[in-house]
């Protein structure tokens, strides 16, 4: 999706199966603003995969109302990862 100006603000990477959609971008003084979701076909799975490479406490997956099942680290650098089983549904 690109702005009036032309610059892309949100877009799809796939890599093989999965897809990485990357939203925002840039340095806010809260920190960096871009926010990665990655589709995966178990998040509980790979929740348990990233809270043990990282050795850090995290929010377990949750069931969003907006339809997948998700859960969120910040890596080192500032970058938002969300990891999601199955699609968000548009509001009504």
């Amino acid at each position: 999706m690109r702005d009036d100006s032309g610059q892309t603000f949100e877009a799809d990477i796939h890599a093989g199966a999965t897809t990485i959609g990357v939203s925002g971008g840039g340095v806010s003084d809260e920190g960096r603003n871009a926010l990665f979701i990655v589709h995966v076909d178990d998040v509980d799975e790979h929740f348990e995969l990233v809270r043990a490479a990282s050795g850090r406490e995290l929010d377990a997956p949750v069931d969003q109302p907006y339809g997948p099942r998700t859960f969120m680290i910040t890596d080192p650098w500032g970058y938002q990862w969300s990891f999601w089983q199955g699609e968000a549904t548009p509001p009504r």
